[in-house]
């Protein structure tokens, strides 16, 4: 008998790593298997102009009364809170994130504090940060 061919056969059946493993249990076990649940979060894009900074977040299904906008030493913080709907029902799927989610962005020093707005519009939060008209830079003309 040749001991290095000697193999459990059970082995032959088995994943070879841990990632193959879950996914042969999630097809045997898929319909038990509690979900996964992840942090929610909201997307986010930035950009600036000649006079302010604009910042947009994706905040589908959040109210107005929803959305949080703090600005304290420099940092923007929005919190923002998606409800779960209230009436009783029985969900086959539910892959939609509820609850909070917090977004934290330090502003650069040509930020206006006093010079903050913002507006929820179709799911899209959009703030307007305006820069200060005297920490804008200078032109400086050669003679």
């Amino acid at each position: 008998m040749n001991q290095t061919s000697s193999k459990n056969r059970v082995q032959e059946y088995l994943p070879t790593n841990w990632s193959d493993f879950d996914t042969l249990l999630g097809h045997a076990f898929g319909a038990i298997r509690p979900r996964v649940t992840h942090t929610a979060y909201a997307r986010a894009s930035i950009w600036e102009d000649k006079s302010a900074y604009h910042l947009e977040l994706d905040l589908p299904g959040v109210a107005r009364e929803g959305v949080e906008l703090t600005l304290e030493k420099g940092v923007l913080q929005i919190v923002a809170e998606r409800k779960r709907p209230d009436e009783e029902r029985t969900n086959l799927l539910e892959e939609r994130d509820f609850g909070k989610v917090t977004r934290t962005f330090a502003l650069p020093e040509q930020a206006d504090p006093d010079g903050v707005s913002a507006e929820l519009n179709e799911g899209v939060l959009h703030v307007t940060v305006a820069k200060v008209p005297e920490k804008l830079p200078k032109q400086i003309v050669v003679k």
